[in-house]
């Protein structure tokens, strides 16, 4: 088990805002080269409109914390989300126009399959990569009891299935690395 706080995340600057990156893998990896496997981040859009960054044969995965946006792709109908809402599926390989100011959080994935979910009683942890976002405080119980303040990570490499008790609003991401 890894517990993260604010003081192990790494911020930086994209084209629409800031970016928090909260893990990413493998050890070594580089999001700005492109070179990773899986990312997970929260980003703030702070522009009224922004393109997010095009990235080649990535899956990402998006939802709100707070405020909220209308998610467009060419050709495609606009997706409306606000806080809190199911998280969205895309490819980071199309364009992607943004209206709308939030804070969100983001699952990147790059030659892996995965998903994000918003979870506040169980979560079956799978063989791989697990992460667990506090988006409340919150109290995990595994093998252990893990008290995790908001914003606050828990990440797991399980070899073999487990279940974990949540006690608030916590997201979820898996990947099977």
């Amino acid at each position: 088990m890894i517990h993260l706080t604010e003081k192990d995340y790494k911020v930086g600057l994209w084209s629409g805002g800031s970016t928090t990156e909260l893990f990413i893998w493998p050890e070594g990896a580089d999001y700005a080269r492109r070179e990773f496997t899986l990312r997970v981040s929260s980003a703030r859009v702070d522009l009224d409109e922004s393109d997010f960054t095009p990235l080649m044969g990535v899956t990402r995965y998006i939802m709100p914390l707070s405020g909220g946006f209308t998610l467009t792709h060419p050709g495609c109908a606009p997706v409306v989300m606000g806080p809190m809402a199911e998280p969205y599926r895309f490819s980071g390989e199309i364009s992607t126009h943004c209206v709308g100011k939030a804070t969100d959080f983001n699952l990147m994935l790059k030659g892996a399959e995965g998903e994000m979910v918003l979870c506040q009683e169980v979560w079956h942890l799978r063989p791989g990569f697990n992460c667990l976002y506090a988006v409340e405080d919150t109290v995990v119980a595994l093998e252990f009891g893990y008290a995790l303040k908001a914003g606050e990570l828990l990440v797991a490499f399980a070899d073999v299935p487990s279940t974990a008790a949540i006690s608030a609003k916590t997201l979820v991401c898996f990947a099977d690395v």
